[in-house]
């Protein structure tokens, strides 16, 4: 059994070793994830994150914070509304607010968990206005039964669209791929690694980004 876990860990990070040679940068990004229901048909969740660069040295980037709300509508469909602020360490750059409205289908087939979501972002920059409409197709399954218990395993991937437009600029594309490893520590919390691979611009000046995304997350 330990042997199967190690290779299920390998087989996450081997897309960051795979890609560490053809990347322009090695991204870290730990995040603290909290998440209540309030009984009827609201869901919350708060979000704070770190994220860092590890092209010349480890270099702190940007710290954020993000509140969310979903409803629940039914036939499996949530909508959802969040704002966001990141704080920029970098003084030649503003900070950035940003609006979220989304619609997320979620629905299991056994043990296999399946989610669309559609997004549309507003980020506002200074006196930019940045819209992005995306959608992810995401998936996640129990390396063990029907669901991960305490203690147990589970494996999560993802593919998201992400298209870019900004008055007087240029449209841009981005695609993420990403894999990863969760573990449900108890029944309130759980620990999740997950490698993603970020193609930014890709029809014009690419930047290959690797992420290193380390998340807790706890319900209450």
């Amino acid at each position: 059994m330990t042997s199967f876990y190690s290779r299920a860990f390998l087989f996450v990070l081997l897309p960051l070793w795979s890609f560490s040679q053809v990347v322009d940068d090695v991204i870290v990004q730990p995040s603290i994830n909290i998440s209540w229901e309030t009984g009827n048909r609201w869901s919350f969740n708060s979000v704070i994150e770190q994220r860092n660069s590890t092209e010349d040295s480890f270099k702190a980037l940007h710290i954020q914070a993000a509140q969310f709300a979903s409803y629940d509508i039914g036939f499996y469909s949530q909508l959802g509304l969040g704002i966001m602020y990141r704080e920029l360490f970098d003084d030649a750059r503003p900070e950035e607010v940003r609006f979220t409205e989304q619609y997320v289908y979620s629905r299991k087939y056994n043990a296999l968990k399946i989610a669309h979501r559609a997004r549309w972002d507003q980020r506002l920059r200074g006196d930019r206005t940045t819209h992005r409409w995306r959608y992810r197709l995401s998936s996640s399954l129990p390396l063990n039964g029907f669901a991960a218990d305490v203690s147990e395993f589970y494996l999560t991937a993802s593919l998201e669209t992400v298209f870019i437009a900004e008055r007087n600029e240029r449209p841009g594309y981005d695609q993420r791929f990403s894999l990863g490893i969760g573990r449900q520590i108890n029944k309130k919390l759980k620990l999740q690694l997950v490698t993603e691979y970020r193609f930014e611009d890709f029809t014009a000046n690419t930047e290959r980004l690797l992420f290193l995304n380390i998340g807790v997350y706890y319900k209450l």
